[in-house]
């Protein structure tokens, strides 16, 4: 790579604190603009202009209509424009009708969409459902879905850039999911349900589009598990579920519409099964303790080590056994608790490599060192503190918040179960899952 500049920062490292990191970047700037300005090839001393380009409407034709469509499927596919599959044109018809299931304006701007950062607009995601195959009644769903992931919150880089293949695990919680006829039972990612394919894959299209994601190109995964429709499926939220709707544990009403977006591992998916509810429960909690010597024990502050950084985790759990957990006295938020503490190691248990580990990430954490995947939120601090001394308890996950429990599926005979993925915490922003509220709907009754 002939022409490619070089400057090594003398001192820098992977997430340094900015204070420090202000006097390392000042004193290489004379450096860096010289890098950047200095021609290497003669080609580079005068290189040609680039002006502004507008893009006039994309137009095919051909000598019938089959020969017109596999033309426009060609093109997409040249210009990293679909997913591969087959596509719905986008006509500005198409596009029109699509954006009659909402009553928010076109030009809206959602926000923007990592790996690029295009701009996402209500309009810009009407035309990715078209291509999908959506209803104009899945719109508000695709948009909430694509609020959560914009939000400068939750980590879109990870799952959108990362060499591990994340995907994203998203599901409609609320009176809207029954509207639509999502599939919450047998068979939750398989062919048939055209809300759950449509709405994910348009969510997928999303971020191939407004986020110039591709394969080999910035979308890095050695491997994807489920590239054209995401995770995508509904709470049960029949009477067979003995708890008030997902959302609720968020703060939004029982009779509000959501979609939660997660960021997930196909690689870490497990599934546990037993007629006993007690012990698919500890189940749950061996699992997350099964996370104790990559967190405690591989921690090293100088590097990014993806094993030690705590997890979070998704737990599909059927009607039957949630309706057991109930019968037990546990609502969903007291389930997160008594898993959370059950799954916290008692100071006297921990080695003395346990302690040291645990009291350096206190100290990174307090100086905001490290990713975030390793950091501590200040307000969890104090937690830990306490855990480290004679009588305490030490958490394995930061926050009881880090476990949801989704009910999905419908009565087995087998047994009871729960499916689900772990995860690490994100590492460039706090979150790595987010509940949005569906609204501006107006096909249907929920999510107006």
């Amino acid at each position: 790579m002939p022409t490619q500049r070089h400057v090594v920062l003398k001192g820098y490292y992977w997430h340094i604190p900015p204070e420090e990191s202000k006097s390392i970047a000042e004193s290489h700037f004379d450096k860096i603009v010289t890098a950047l300005t200095k021609p290497l090839t003669s080609s580079e001393g005068s290189p040609p202009q680039v002006s502004r380009t507008s893009y006039p409407a994309v137009r095919v034709s051909g000598e019938n209509h089959a020969a017109t469509l596999e033309k426009l499927q060609q093109l997409f596919i040249e210009n990293r424009w679909s997913d591969g599959l087959a596509i719905i044109p986008p006509t500005r018809e198409s596009v029109d009708l699509m954006l009659t299931g909402t009553s928010r304006s076109p030009d809206e701007v959602i926000g923007t969409v990592k790996v690029r950062k295009g701009i996402a607009t209500i309009e810009k995601i009407a035309i990715n459902a078209v291509m999908a195959g959506a209803s104009p009644k899945y719109l508000p769903v695709i948009i909430a879905a694509m609020e959560g992931l914009t939000n400068p919150e939750f980590d879109l880089l990870h799952p959108q850039a990362s060499l591990g293949g994340f995907e994203l695990a998203i599901w409609v919680s609320g009176p809207m999911a029954k509207e639509l006829n999502m599939n919450y039972g047998d068979r939750l990612w398989t062919y048939g349900n055209r809300a759950n394919s449509s709405i994910g894959r348009a969510i997928m299209l999303c971020r191939i589009n407004l986020g110039q994601m591709w394969p080999g190109i910035n979308d890095m995964a050695r491997t994807r598990a489920v590239p054209f429709t995401n995770y995508t499926f509904a709470e049960n939220n029949t009477t067979s579920n003995p708890w008030p709707p997902y959302h609720t544990i968020h703060g939004f009403k029982a009779e509000d519409s959501c979609v939660s977006v997660s960021t997930v591992s196909p690689g870490m998916m497990f599934t546990y099964r037993s007629n006993s509810a007690k012990e698919l429960l500890q189940s749950v909690i061996d699992g997350v303790l099964s996370r104790r010597r990559g967190v405690f024990s591989l921690y090293r502050p100088e590097i990014a080590n993806p094993p030690a950084h705590p997890f979070k985790f998704v737990f599909m759990i059927t009607p039957d056994l949630a309706a057991e957990l109930a019968g037990m006295g546990y609502s969903q938020q007291s389930l997160r608790d008594y898993v959370y503490d059950a799954s916290s190691i008692p100071y006297e248990q921990l080695s003395p490599e346990e302690i040291e580990k645990v009291q350096v990430r206190i100290d990174q954490s307090i100086a905001g060192r490290g990713v975030y995947a390793d950091r501590l939120p200040v307000d969890r601090i104090p937690i830990w503190q306490q855990g480290l001394k004679p009588g305490g308890k030490v958490p394995l996950l930061v926050t009881p918040e880090d476990l949801h429990f989704v009910v999905v599926g419908v009565q087995d005979a087998q047994g009871k179960s729960v499916t689900g993925w772990s995860y690490y915490r994100a590492p460039y922003t706090w979150s790595s899952h987010l509940t949005t509220k569906i609204h501006g709907a107006t096909l249907t009754q929920a999510g107006r």
